[in-house]
């Protein structure tokens, strides 16, 4: 759900930054009519650095745990919740680009045109980050990285599982060591008969 929700609400922002939100026509009194644009990404600059953030959040959510994944949380909070508000601002006003990116004085003709799909885009990826960076703070729908890709010291030592003992009934004495078989050996006894083969046994007592 975390991921759905970065990866989601990363493409709608960068989708919006590159439509077109604003027009407005004039009229040059040397070239005529005249039309200027503004994009999302000229209107709310935010929209492509926060979609970054968004998805290196969410790989740094999935690599870390405790304080430091609630951090990256709380910076995509942050983050999502600008650019839902800047958007939400930028609905309702003409950006004065308009006006700036005219190449000299102009007469105006009519009124700014918005065109909502831009400005809903970014809304709605403001909020699907400041979503998943609300999850990644609270823990819902966190899922950590698999343990075979966390440091060995990371690993539960409690968890490995624990090397059979001796097997009850088995005295020190039956288990011979590398020594124990050498000296076997040099006596003229079979180590490998098990414990009544010992040094002092020989080849014409069996």
């Amino acid at each position: 759900m975390i991921a759905l929700c970065a990866v989601l609400g990363a493409a709608l922002a960068a989708v919006a930054a590159g439509l077109t939100w604003w027009a407005a026509d004039f009229v040059d009194p040397l070239t005529g009519p005249v039309t200027i644009t503004a994009s999302g990404s000229s209107v709310v600059p935010e929209l492509v650095p926060v979609a970054l953030v968004a998805l290196a959040g969410l790989g740094a959510a999935l690599a870390t745990h405790g304080v430091p994944r609630r951090i990256v949380g709380a910076v995509l909070v942050l983050g999502g919740a600008l650019i839902a508000v800047r958007c939400a601002v930028a609905w309702g006003s003409a950006p004065a680009s308009l006006v700036q990116d005219l190449p000299r004085p102009a007469d105006p003709v009519g009124v700014p045109r918005l065109s909502p799909l831009g400005p809903l885009l970014g809304i709605a990826g403001g909020v699907l980050v400041a979503a998943a960076g609300t999850m990644i703070v609270t823990g819902r729908g966190a899922r950590r990285m698999s343990s075979r890709y966390e440091a060995p010291g990371s690993v539960d030592i409690a968890a490995r599982p624990e090397r059979p003992g001796p097997v009850a009934g088995r005295t020190a004495e039956g288990d011979q060591s590398t020594a124990d078989w050498w000296r076997a050996l040099d006596a003229g006894s079979d180590p490998t008969e098990g414990p009544e083969a010992g040094p002092d046994s020989a080849p014409g007592d069996r």
